[in-house]
């Protein structure tokens, strides 16, 4: 199982990414090659993934206007989650600064100097992360990533992208078995 969740994992990192930024072509062939494990996460997920690779990739236009400059649907979970600040000033106080701080020390707890160019609540960076972590999802920390920093944004994440008409809400729907699946499939020892 820790092999399933960490190609899925990486490959809907690779998925969210701007197709400028990844080779296409192999990409969509990893994710045919992974999408006859994805029954044991959901018999469904192997045809939502097969559904939206019909439309991959988005032309490089759409992808910025949908999730990158001033986008209808940011690829950062935080922002689906807490409000903007309207100033600099409380930018620096905000929730959502205290939200991705302690995302910062998840990513530090496993060892993981993960943020460079991103902020640490981009979706591709978290999805990366997890599949890093596959295999430690007995962790509690790892465990609480999932509950409390990934699972609340999905569903205002989901009605953002259906507003939209995105195919990437297939990909949202599998992503949001996937967590389930990772957090039942091994009970955390207490």
């Amino acid at each position: 199982m820790v092999d399933i969740l960490r190609e899925t994992y990486a490959v809907l990192s690779e998925l969210w990414c701007n197709p400028a930024d990844v080779d296409t072509e192999a990409l969509k062939e990893k994710a045919y090659g992974i999408a006859h494990m994805l029954a044991d996460i959901n018999e469904e997920a192997p045809n939502k993934l097969a559904q939206f690779l019909e439309t991959y990739p988005p032309t490089e236009e759409y992808y910025i206007e949908v999730f990158e400059l001033s986008p209808k649907c940011p690829l950062y979970l935080g922002s689906y989650l807490f409000e903007e600040p309207k100033t600099c000033a409380q930018a620096g106080v905000s929730e959502r600064n205290d939200y991705m701080i302690d995302i910062l020390g998840i990513y530090k707890h496993f060892g993981l100097g993960m943020v460079e160019k991103e902020l640490p609540d981009f979706l591709p960076l978290m999805l990366e992360f997890l599949s890093i972590t596959a295999d430690k999802r007995e962790d509690k920390i790892r465990r609480k990533f999932i509950e409390e920093y990934m699972m609340p944004a999905l569903e205002p994440m989901k009605e953002k992208v259906k507003e939209v008409g995105a195919p990437h809400l297939l990909l949202l729907d599998l992503l949001e078995e996937l967590l389930k699946f990772d957090l039942s499939y091994k009970e955390v020892r207490s």
